[in-house]
């Protein structure tokens, strides 16, 4: 990251944890481009109306004010559209789990329309991958996915305009990643047994537990795109959030549980970032703690990876010739 990107990363960072903020210092595209990036206009526009945050034009204004109304209504209806899906898998006695923006949105935002989202992914087991995808097909899904990419790829999409030309996107997932040495980290019953409910999203929404949902997002941090967009504010600020919300108790099972499944560095980093950004609220012996079993972290390694780096150890992770054959064909196929 430039100087300069730095510079506006960490001046947004304040923003949007609630600091008195300045930004007269930067040009109006310099904003636009930095804030549309990070996913979080209209959490900038929450703070601008509470009048913590100065320097900015009329166009910078307007612009986060156009996002904030078009994020309010994008949630309402993907939401209502996520109520359907899990009632209608739900009757067909098929265990659902929320992953990502959509329960973190819910459950720690002020508002859910400030987490920014394009869609809502949602966790099932593998064995009812064929019948989930018929049933969201039937009811007028375009899916996507199953039949190719079988090897780098553990979930498919289902597609469908909700009005006019606004598109409702569900990655629906299988295995908890898409990175080879991820896939059984939370297996999906184990965070079943612990889950929490979403009220505001009906009956059957369900996420994973506090803790489970701090895991994946540390997880999805560094695993989304292979280290590609490990610095985005929006999933900083998520993981800030979940620190902030938890007690001793929790804190100290997220500590004994990442140990468990060799991710204690992976979340101290992110440990550390949300530190030095929110000034977050953490016991400050917790991440020496987390790099306790630092030797026998594969992931350890690969934090600052390239992306070629991630590929090549997702290969490595796969057992036989064949499987990281057609793994290694995937992504050349692209």
């Amino acid at each position: 990251m430039s100087h300069n990107n730095q510079t506006i990363w960490s001046t947004l960072a304040q923003a949007i944890s609630g600091k008195e903020t300045n930004l007269e210092g930067f040009d109006d595209e310099t904003i636009i481009d930095n804030v549309n990036l990070n996913g979080i206009g209209p959490l900038l526009d929450h703070h601008v109306h509470l009048g913590t945050i100065g320097g900015l034009s009329d166009t910078v204004c307007s612009h986060f004010r156009q996002e904030s109304r078009a994020q309010a209504t994008f949630t309402l209806l993907l939401d209502d559209s996520t109520r359907k899906i899990l009632d209608l898998l739900d009757q067909h006695k098929i265990p659902v789990l929320l992953l990502k923006g959509t329960p973190v949105a819910h459950l720690y935002y002020e508002n859910p329309y400030q987490r920014s989202r394009c869609d809502t992914d949602i966790y099932i087991g593998e064995e009812h991958t064929k019948i989930s995808a018929e049933l969201l097909a039937s009811r007028g899904y375009m899916v996507s996915g199953l039949e190719i990419r079988k090897h780098s790829s553990k979930q498919f999409v289902a597609t469908k305009i909700a009005l006019k030309d606004i598109l409702m996107h569900f990655d629906v997932h299988f295995k908890l990643s898409n990175r080879v040495m991820f896939r059984a980290t939370l297996p999906f019953e184990d965070c079943y047994k612990n889950r929490q409910a979403v009220t505001a999203l009906g009956p059957n929404a369900y996420a994973l537990s506090p803790v489970d949902l701090l895991l994946h997002a540390c997880i999805h941090r560094i695993a989304h795109g292979r280290n590609t967009e490990r610095n985005r504010l929006i999933w900083l600020y998520d993981i800030h959030l979940l620190v902030e919300s938890m007690d001793e108790a929790e804190l100290t099972r997220f500590h004994e549980k990442a140990l468990q499944r060799s991710i204690g560095v992976l979340c101290a980093d992110a440990l550390e970032v949300i530190k030095s950004l929110f000034d977050t609220n953490l016991p400050p012996e917790l991440i020496e703690a987390l790099k306790g079993n630092k030797k026998n972290e594969p992931s350890a390694r690969l934090i600052h990876s390239i992306k070629l780096r991630w590929a090549w150890a997702d290969m490595q992770s796969l057992k036989g010739i064949k499987e990281k054959a057609a793994f290694a064909k995937e992504l050349l196929l692209g």
